[in-house]
């Protein structure tokens, strides 16, 4: 599959784990959840992350890519690492998909720079 239709579904994918359970908690005999959309602020940069990464998937410079899934990776991250033992599967595959997508704009970042000889 071509590595761009691949960054987009990885960016989707982060799209929508967005609107999934980020932490589970209880009190009593009640189950709750809390998504991105629950935690505000700075979860909305998460979200425009993930479509940034979706759209730069087709820009031929891969830099801006990998800045994005950075700051989505180090972000998904730090929820994780607040969130604890109350993480739920949604922000653990949101930043396993964040992580898969760094990867992949890493790897097509030194794949383009084998690819071009510079001119000396």
């Amino acid at each position: 599959m071509d590595k761009r239709v691949v960054g987009t579904l990885l960016g989707i994918v982060g799209v929508l784990l967005w609107f999934m359970p980020w932490m589970a908690f209880s009190m009593g005999d009640m189950n709750f959840h809390r998504t991105g959309s629950h935690v505000g602020g700075i979860a909305y940069v998460l979200l425009m992350s993930s479509l940034a990464s979706a759209v730069l998937s087709w820009v031929p410079q891969p830099v801006p890519r990998i800045i994005v899934a950075a700051l989505s990776t180090l972000l998904s991250g730090f929820f994780w690492l607040n969130a604890g033992e109350e993480a739920a599967w949604g922000l653990v595959w949101l930043c396993t998909v964040s992580g898969f997508s760094l990867l992949q704009a890493i790897e097509r970042n030194s794949a383009e720079r084998k690819s071009d000889p510079q001119a000396e």
